[in-house]
């Protein structure tokens, strides 16, 4: 059968939900709600329930007589347990089981049990890649499910159920996807140790808020730019520090430099990269917590992202295939505004002023596209020669780092920025890489990145050596 186009009902429902309109709303796609064990009865209405652990954790939630589960749910863990017991596949891949009855279908994820020392050992990075191959978690099914999250610690518990928070997409255009009118189904989590209650749980919990922040940080990363350019990219900053204000009681500020403002103020980086895009111009987004108190010599957290809502090369162009896939190249600039907002709303820092700066432009072409052997001024005051207008990310970061060091005295500068080129070979798809000028903090970050599961390694850092090289 021929596919018909998109009728104006449904069109119209489309438009009305509108994915920037639901992120503000924080209503788009699957909501899920962490539960400790005692409210595991909870997914007893659930047509899906999925169990997520380890075996170790799987074999002691099957013995457990508070664990709370379901009969028949808990009959097919134990089959499962009996019949992969010693069996090699629990150590060494994840194993899928999946069983319907008349009542629901169960489906049992066993992640492996080896883990190096560069990896978390709950294997979080596994159980998401393996939820992810259910239609309940991209999106494609919107009925609500169940999970039981598994860790035969409570830390070990607490990363499994963040993966699995991971996994669940927010955003699915597919038109073979039911456009759902109504508000969004609501789906739970219960988060199961060995050794007890998990911290940080119930509604609004701080795992719970995280989680949000990860999936709100995600979604937008996977916007495609005719929804998400520099212009709607404003208006959902704005509708987060709306959200902040009003449900958190947070003392946030907002300001937005953008279009010929830039080039005036002497943002020459940003401002040179996102010019060409006059229909949607660039834009430097400065979101401030605990700023309107602060004395000046007070010391200040800057997160500062790379937020190029499409990358086309600009006139060193890219490919076909080497620019499919560059609307996730403001990923830096959406992963620190979910820690800004995670930050925030946990109350992890009270006592400093805390900022985010988004540096937003459409690395585009046109008539004032720059050009390869511009030299352009920087908001530092150094001069750069342009060679390669394919790496902008270096310019619009440099000038947002250089407006936090002359403006917000701060005590650390966070920058994250996607697609640098060789990080992808040196610490692969799976580690983000860390360059960082203090081995404190290098240390630090690798060991959060761990134990959180989004894990990192270091690169070299080495000036002395490599500032020569990029000599103009």
């Amino acid at each position: 059968m021929d596919r018909q186009p998109l009728g104006e009902s449904s069109a119209k429902r489309l438009r009305r939900y509108d994915p920037v309109d639901q992120l503000l709303l924080k209503e788009y796609g699957q909501r899920l709600e962490f539960l400790d064990r005692e409210e595991a009865p909870t997914l007893s209405s659930s047509k899906t329930v999925f169990v997520v652990g380890q075996m170790r954790a799987l074999t002691a939630f099957a013995s457990d007589p508070r664990c709370g589960v379901a009969e028949n749910i808990l009959r097919q863990i134990n089959y499962f347990v009996q019949a992969e017991a010693g069996s090699s596949s629990k150590v060494s891949q994840t194993v899928a089981y999946v069983r319907e009855t008349f009542l629901r279908k169960v489906v049992i994820v066993c992640v492996p049990e080896a883990a190096t020392r560069n990896n978390n050992s709950a294997r979080p990075d596994a159980v998401s890649k393996a939820l992810m191959k259910f239609p309940q978690f991209t999106g494609m099914d919107d009925e609500p499910f169940g999970v039981y999250a598994l860790g035969y610690t409570a830390e070990d518990a607490l990363v499994t159920a963040m993966a699995v928070g991971r996994a669940a997409h927010r955003l699915n255009l597919n038109s073979e996807r039911a456009v759902r009118v109504g508000d969004p189904s609501e789906s739970f989590v219960v988060v199961w140790s060995a050794e007890g209650r998990p911290p940080h749980l119930g509604r609004r919990g701080k795992l719970e808020l995280v989680v949000d922040n990860i999936r709100m940080a995600a979604l937008l990363t996977e916007m495609p730019t005719n929804q998400l350019n520099t212009t709607t990219y404003i208006r959902a900053i704005e509708g987060v520090a709306g959200r902040l204000r009003d449900r958190f009681g947070a003392d946030i500020g907002l300001e937005v430099i953008k279009a010929q403002e830039l080039e005036r103020r002497g943002f020459g980086g940003l401002w040179n990269v996102g010019k060409a895009c006059t229909a949607n111009p660039p834009a430097l987004v400065v979101l401030s917590c605990n700023a309107s108190n602060a004395k000046p010599d007070d010391k200040s957290i800057v997160l500062v992202g790379k937020g190029i809502v499409y990358d086309t090369g600009g006139l060193a162009l890219k490919t076909k295939d080497g620019m499919m896939g560059m609307k996730t190249d403001m990923g830096g600039s959406a992963g620190l505004l979910g820690a800004f907002a995670a930050l925030v709303e946990t109350k992890a820092i009270v006592n400093k002023s805390l900022y985010f700066i988004g540096c937003l432009a459409e690395n585009s072409i046109g008539p004032d596209s720059y050009r390869h052997g511009d030299i352009i001024e920087m908001y530092s005051g150094l001069t750069v020669e342009i060679n390669n207008t394919d790496c902008e990310g270096r310019l619009v970061l440099a000038d947002g780092v250089a407006y936090a060091a002359k403006h917000l005295n701060p005590e650390l500068i966070i920058d994250m920025a996607t697609l640098t080129y060789a990080q992808g070979v040196a610490t692969g798809l799976s580690h983000g890489a860390i360059f960082s000028n203090c081995a404190d903090i290098e240390k630090k970050a690798f060991e959060a990145g761990r134990r959180s599961g989004d894990l990192v390694f270091p690169v070299l850092f080495c000036p002395e050596v490599h500032k020569p090289q990029l000599h103009s």
